[in-house]
């Protein structure tokens, strides 16, 4: 049964510095294995819109916090997750891959009777919905939205991308020695926009609640160990590819949407990794423009 908590997220309109909303709850919902999965909704129950919003590796919910405001006022439910061993959800130390959470987040709309659903991953949250589209299918959802990421190639990316690998083993180093100083670094690198000291201090406690040992397993999971690119053709709805100017790997970006059954591709100028949190504005129009049924700007 579900667990609500019916509470003022004050961390997160805190981190906005906006004024807080007080329909927006956190609850704890259950994942597969004996996991529980917290998350944060706003918007009404009823919308015929539904917004599900699946964060990248070491952040929270809260880190869509812009968009659940903003949609949420639009009149969508918005639910945003905090994946199996992130965030306030349950630490789980085996089963941490994309197959595992994508089987997290069927028992979460299930649970929700989410509907009309605009599925939304970013970063690792990419090989989520990949990984949900395969083992589930589409039935119930209208859209995808793809942020910042391709689908993984599995080991063939240690060949085809030395160097990229020569950086992540390098940062996994990094990591290990001083999680720290490497969570504050990744959240620079990953975020362009200024970030306030309370907001940084949130997002870097927030990384450190995953263990070291489960973080790294975690990345080599999602990005080496199984080829997820047989996935897209799972995907026959609509699907919005959004990319940073800055992505080094903008052109896969554009030949993953150009293969897709229905894809559409967006970049977004001026933002690092974290694109809806560097340029929220620009963001959020791309989003309504595509949930609208118009072409991406």
């Amino acid at each position: 049964m579900r667990k609500l908590f019916p509470v003022i997220v004050l961390c997160a309109a805190a981190m906005a510095g906006l004024p807080v909303r007080a329909a927006m709850t956190e609850s704890v919902v259950p994942g597969t294995d004996g996991v529980r999965i917290h998350l944060l909704e706003d918007g009404p129950r009823d919308a015929t819109r539904t917004l599900l919003l699946i964060p990248g590796w070491l952040t929270s919910a809260t880190i869509w916090r812009e968009q659940i405001r903003h949609f949420a006022a639009h009149g969508d439910r918005v639910v945003a997750i905090d994946s199996r061993s992130q965030g306030a959800s349950s630490i789980a130390y085996s089963h941490n891959d994309p197959e595992s959470r994508a089987r997290d987040i069927h028992k979460v709309i299930a649970d929700l009777h989410l509907t009309g659903l605009i599925l939304v991953g970013w970063s690792q949250g990419v090989q989520d919905v990949a990984a949900y589209a395969n083992q589930f299918g589409t039935t119930g959802i209208a859209k995808l939205v793809l942020v910042d990421s391709t689908v993984s190639a599995g080991s063939e990316d240690v060949s085809a991308h030395p160097q990229f690998v020569k950086i992540v083993l390098r940062n996994m180093a990094l990591y290990s020695h001083d999680p720290g100083a490497f969570a504050r670094g990744f959240m620079q690198a990953i975020i362009s926009a200024p970030i306030a000291p309370p907001v940084m201090a949130s997002l870097v406690d927030g990384f450190g609640k995953t263990p070291p040992a489960v973080a790294i397993a975690m990345q080599v999971e999602d990005l080496f160990t199984v080829d997820r690119r047989p996935y897209l053709k799972k995907f026959d709805r609509p699907t919005l590819v959004i990319v940073s100017d800055r992505n080094p790997f903008m052109a896969e970006e554009k030949e993953m949407a150009r293969r897709l059954s229905d894809g559409r591709f967006v970049v977004i100028a001026h933002a690092a990794h974290a694109v809806f949190f560097d340029q929220p504005a620009a963001f959020d129009h791309a989003l309504e423009t595509f949930i609208a049924g118009g072409s991406a700007p």
